[in-house]
Formats: structure tokens, C-alpha cells, sequence
């Protein structure tokens, strides 16, 4: 398997015409994780959603470091060596972690699949696209999650789809509808083998992130579909949930040291494993 095309991302890096004057998801969630790859643009919409939901900046990082957890358990516990991140957005922060970065710590040899849809995160493709190590290997897509079966036909450039393969889905899945994203969830996980994992993270309905969706949907952003718990449990039909299961992040394997420090917000996430 070639990694020339793995070295370089899929397509030019363009920027979008409406760059510099329209605010895009991708820089707000960097904004909100405390990053500096952004605009007053972006900063404004997402200080507009925080006005209704205070803990917004506190659940944007917790969703990153859950997303790294759950990284170092499944490459240190399980031993998965290939991960593909749809809907990865911006690089992480310094203070916070990709996943090729979390991967490549515990393998060396690990390889990482980066996919996204905003030309944002393609023009900074080339800084998702460093591994860590010589033997690491790092690649992008311009795709979108809708058509994942071509994502992974493209994908398997990279990654040997007859091997365990960890996808991770956070803050996407609730960009669609319903039946849609549980179809998303159940393609996916019928193209890999037994032993491969599912990913994911989304706020949860019914408190004050409700109306910070609904601000979203008034700033013309994006829809964001906040869904309980229930509904979440659905994506994972057939799957073997790794404990704690389907719980708030801040509750998923928290470090030692943030054990009963962490600030509970209002997103769940959860790991299913493929039997």
C-alpha cells in the first residue's frame, strides 16, 4: 500500500470566496476549545451561543479530551492501529490532542485518516497531515459524512479495511436527521471487521444547550439536533458499548487527577465496539 497520497491532501487547499465574512463552524469550535485559528467573526457567534449556554466553552474542551481518552484506551487497551476521524475539524490547540498524536504515542506505526467538508479545515489540511513519528501516517479527505461509503472507498488508500478500524463521529451526527445518522453509524461499521469502534460524542437534549441550538439555528450557522439519550443509544444497535457506556463526557474514564473536578455539561459520549 502506497502512502504518497497518504503525504498529501486529496485535493488543492482552497479557501471558500466568503472566508473572511462569514463565520464558519470549523473556527468557532476552535474559538470555543480555546484555540487562536480564528476570526471576530467566528468568536462572535460563538460568545452569542454562550450568552445562553455559559458552560459552552467548558464542553467544547471536555469534548476533546473524551475524544483523547477514548483514543489512548482503544490503541493502549485494544490495540487498534487505524482510526478515521469524520468531521474532524481544525486542528486541536496546544493544550489539547488530535488523534494521530494520541495514536501514534501508544503505535508508532499508527494511521490516522482526517475527513472533513469545510474548505476551512482543508487550507490547514497539511498541519493535520504531520505524524508524529517516521513510521506514522496521516491523511485528509474534502468529504462529506452523508457520503460515507465513498469516504471509505477513499479511505482505504490509507487504511486496511480488513483490519480493526476506530471511527469517531463527534459533534456530526446531530447535524443530521435521526434515521440517517443511525444508517451513517450502521454503513460504517458493516465495512470493517470485528474488533473495530465507533466514537461518539453530541449534546444532549433538554437543558440550557437546547436554546444555545436554537440560537445557532437564529445565526443561520448551522442545525444542530440536540437528541437524549435514548435516541443516542440507537446509533449503537448491535454494537458492544465499552464501559462506562453512553454517559456525560466528563463521566467517560476521566483522568485520576479530574476525577470529581470536571464541571458536568451537557453532552454524552460513548464507545461501541463491533462483535
Amino acid at each position: 500500500m502506497s502512502n504518497e497520497w497518504a503525504r498529501q491532501p486529496s485535493q488543492p487547499a482552497a479557501l471558500p470566496d466568503d472566508h473572511f465574512t462569514k463565520p464558519s463552524p470549523a473556527r468557532m469550535w476552535n474559538y470555543l476549545q480555546g484555540g487562536k485559528d480564528n476570526y471576530s467573526l467566528d468568536r462572535a457567534v460563538g460568545e452569542a451561543i454562550a450568552a445562553v449556554y455559559p458552560d459552552m466553552f467548558e464542553q467544547a474542551a471536555q469534548c476533546r479530551r473524551f475524544l483523547a481518552r477514548a483514543v489512548l484506551v482503544l490503541a493502549r487497551d485494544h490495540g487498534v492501529r487505524q482510526f478515521l476521524d469524520i468531521g474532524c475539524g481544525l486542528p486541536a490547540p496546544e493544550h489539547l490532542s488530535n488523534v494521530h498524536d494520541v495514536a501514534q504515542d501508544v503505535h508508532p506505526d499508527a494511521r490516522t485518516v482526517y475527513v472533513d467538508n469545510d474548505k476551512v479545515v482543508l487550507a490547514h489540511a497539511r498541519a493535520l497531515l504531520t505524524p508524529k513519528t517516521d513510521a506514522g501516517v496521516c491523511a485528509y479527505l474534502d468529504a462529506d459524512i452523508r457520503d460515507v461509503e465513498s469516504i471509505l472507498v477513499a479511505a482505504a488508500e490509507t487504511l486496511d479495511l480488513a483490519r480493526p478500524v476506530a471511527f469517531s463521529m463527534l459533534g456530526v451526527l446531530a447535524t443530521l436527521p435521526l434515521d440517517e445518522a443511525i444508517s451513517i453509524v450502521a454503513t460504517a461499521m458493516n465495512a470493517v471487521p470485528t474488533g473495530s469502534f465507533v466514537v461518539f460524542d453530541d449534546g444532549v437534549a433538554g437543558g440550557a444547550l437546547s436554546e444555545g441550538e436554537l440560537k445557532a439555528r437564529e445565526i443561520g450557522m448551522y442545525d444542530y439536533n440536540v437528541r437524549t439519550p435514548e435516541q443516542m443509544a440507537r446509533y449503537f444497535s448491535g454494537l458492544e458499548l465499552v464501559e462506562p457506556g453512553l454517559v456525560p463526557v466528563h463521566r467517560w474514564r476521566p483522568d485520576l487527577a479530574e476525577v470529581g473536578t470536571l464541571r458536568p455539561v451537557e453532552a454524552y459520549g460513548a464507545v461501541g465496539r463491533k462483535p
